[in-house]
C-alpha cells in the first residue's frame, strides 16, 4: 500500500551496524550532510530486542546501514511508531533496501525535500499458548522448526479453527508477502508482490504430507499445534523466540501494526528489483 508524498526530515535515527566496517564511516558521512541541512541526528549501533531508541517519537526517519536484516529489526522497533524505514544496503541481498552505499545523497536530498512515497507492509503476529509470552510482530516470517533433538516436527495446521492437515517436515514457515523472498522462497514458496496482503504457508521438506504452499486470505487465523513427542522452536524473523512443548500451540494473523518505508523510487519497483536480485548478471 502506498502513501503520499512525505514531508520535509527534522529528525533522523542511523542504526550502525556493529559487525561492518564500512557502517560507521558512512553513518559519520549521513550525520554531517544531514546536520548541515538542519536535521536533528541521533545514533545506535544496536536494534537487539530489548533495545531502547531515543527520541523514537518525535523521530521522522530511521536510515539502517546494513542488510535486510537490520531491516527486520528496525520494523519491529519502529511498527507502532512515527518513523519511516530507509534502508542503505551493505548486505549481500538488499530486497528491502532504498539506497546502495555511493547513491545515498541522492536518496536522501529527495527524502529530505519531501519527495517521496510511504510503502506499508503488513506484518504478521504471533501468540504462543494462552498468550503468556509476549506476543511477536515478523516482518518476514513466523517458522515453527525442530528443537533441541533436531528432528523433524509434527505440527497440525488449522486455518480459522479448521483442520488444514498435518505437517511432517524439518519446519513449517507462515510468511508475509515480503517474507515471500526470503526463506520461503528458498524453501520452494511462490513470489508474492509486497502490496499483498495475504498469509503465506510453506512447509520446508515435508515427509509424506502436503508439499505445496498454500495462499491464505489476510483475515485468517493460523494456528500451530506441536504434535508427536519431539520438541519444537518458535523462530520470528530469523530470531528464535521459544521452544515449544508437545501440545503447545502458536496462534499467527495479521498484525495491527505495519512496517513503513520512504521511497523514492517508481512504485513499480519491486519487479526491477527482483530481478536485478535474484537473476544472475551475464
Amino acid at each position: 500500500m502506498a502513501g503520499a508524498t512525505g514531508h520535509p526530515l527534522r529528525a533522523v535515527g542511523i542504526f550502525v551496524h556493529p559487525r561492518l566496517p564500512a557502517a560507521s564511516p558512512l553513518a559519520r558521512e549521513i550525520a554531517r550532510w544531514l546536520e548541515e541541512r538542519g536535521v536533528r541526528v541521533w545514533e545506535t549501533d544496536s536494534l537487539d530486542e530489548g533495545t531502547v531508541l531515543p527520541d523514537l517519537d518525535s523521530t521522522d526517519l530511521l536510515v539502517t546501514l546494513g542488510g535486510d536484516g537490520s531491516i527486520l529489526r528496525a520494523a519491529h522497533h519502529t511498527a507502532g511508531h512515527p518513523p519511516l524505514i530507509l534502508g542503505v544496503n551493505l548486505g549481500r541481498m538488499g530486497f528491502l533496501t532504498e539506497a546502495e552505499p555511493d547513491g545515498w545523497r541522492e536518496v536522501l536530498e529527495r527524502v529530505w525535500q519531501g519527495a517521496y512515497w510511504v510503502e506499508e507492509r503488513m506484518m504478521l503476529r504471533a501468540t504462543v499458548g494462552t498468550g503468556d509470552l509476549p506476543v511477536r510482530d515478523a516482518l518476514n516470517d513466523v517458522v515453527v522448526g525442530p528443537g533441541a533433538l533436531g528432528r523433524v516436527v509434527h505440527l497440525e495446521a488449522r486455518v480459522d479453527g479448521d483442520l488444514l492437515t498435518t505437517y511432517v517436515a524439518d519446519a513449517l514457515i507462515v510468511a508475509t508477502p515480503t517474507g515471500s523472498t526470503a526463506y520461503a522462497l528458498a524453501a520452494g514458496g511462490p513470489i508474492m508482490p509486497p502490496q499483498q496482503r495475504n498469509i503465506l504457508l510453506v512447509p520446508v521438506a515435508p515427509h509424506l504430507s502436503l508439499d505445496r504452499a498454500v495462499v491464505l486470505a489476510e483475515g485468517v487465523r493460523v494456528r500451530v499445534v506441536v504434535r508427536g513427542h519431539s520438541p519444537a522452536s518458535l523462530i520470528v524473523d530469523g530470531e528464535v523466540v521459544a521452544e515449544l512443548a508437545p501440545g503447545e500451540t502458536v496462534e499467527v494473523g495479521a498484525s495491527p501494526r505495519v512496517a513503513r518505508f520512504a521511497r523514492v523510487r517508481e512504485r513499480d519497483y519491486f519487479y526491477r528489483t527482483l530481478m536485478a536480485r535474484l537473476v544472475p548478471r551475464r
